[in-house]
C-alpha cells in the first residue's frame, strides 16, 4: 500500500487538544500558573516544616501565598484572617522528621491531599471549566473536609465559596 504506520496515524487519529476534557491523570497541565504555585507552596511548606507527607493543611498554606487569586479572595471573605488560617494549618501539617534525619527532595501527597488535587477537576468541571484554578482547590478542599475539617474549624463553608464563585463569575 506504500503507507507507513506513522502516516496513517498522522492522517486518522486525532490530535490531543485543549479542548479536550479535563482528567487527573493529565497532572497539573491544566491548573492555572497561581493553581500550580498552591502546589509547589506546598512542597515548599512541607520541606521548610520538614513534614513526612504533603497534606491537605500545606496546600492551604500554598492558597495564602496567593493573595491575588480567586481562591485567596473567597478565603479572605469567609471571615478569618489569614494569619488565623495560618496559624491553624501549621498547627495540623503532620508529622515532621527529626533533626537529623535526611529529608528526601520530593515530599509525597498524603491520601488526603492527593484527593483534594483530585477533586480540584470534579469542581472544575462541574462548574463548566476548563481549567483548574486556585477557586477549584479551595473547593476540592472543602469537598475533601466534607464538614469535619481545617477550614470547616474555622467557619468557611463549600456553599459559601460556592455562592461567591457564581456571582464574581456570573455562572448562575
Amino acid at each position: 500500500m506504500g503507507v507507513t504506520k506513522q502516516a496513517a496515524q498522522k492522517k486518522f487519529v486525532p490530535k490531543a487538544s485543549d479542548d479536550a476534557p479535563m482528567d487527573a491523570s493529565q497532572g497539573f497541565s491544566r491548573f492555572t500558573p497561581r493553581a500550580r504555585n498552591v502546589v509547589v507552596v506546598s512542597q515548599n511548606e512541607a520541606h521548610r516544616l520538614r513534614s513526612t507527607a504533603i497534606s491537605p493543611a500545606h496546600l492551604v498554606l500554598g492558597l495564602l501565598a496567593q493573595p491575588d487569586s480567586l481562591g485567596y479572595r473567597f478565603l479572605a471573605a469567609q471571615g478569618p484572617s489569614a494569619d488565623e488560617i495560618r496559624e491553624a494549618a501549621l498547627a495540623v501539617t503532620g508529622p515532621t522528621l527529626d533533626a537529623d534525619a535526611e529529608q528526601a527532595p520530593l515530599i509525597p501527597f498524603d491520601a488526603a491531599a492527593r484527593k483534594a488535587l483530585e477533586l480540584t477537576f470534579r469542581e472544575a468541571l462541574r462548574l463548566g471549566h476548563d481549567y483548574a484554578g486556585t477557586e477549584h482547590v479551595l473547593l476540592a478542599l472543602l469537598e475533601n473536609e466534607n464538614g469535619d475539617g481545617l477550614l470547616t474549624s474555622l467557619g468557611v463553608t463549600k456553599a459559601r465559596v460556592e455562592a461567591d464563585l457564581v456571582a464574581a463569575l456570573d455562572l448562575s
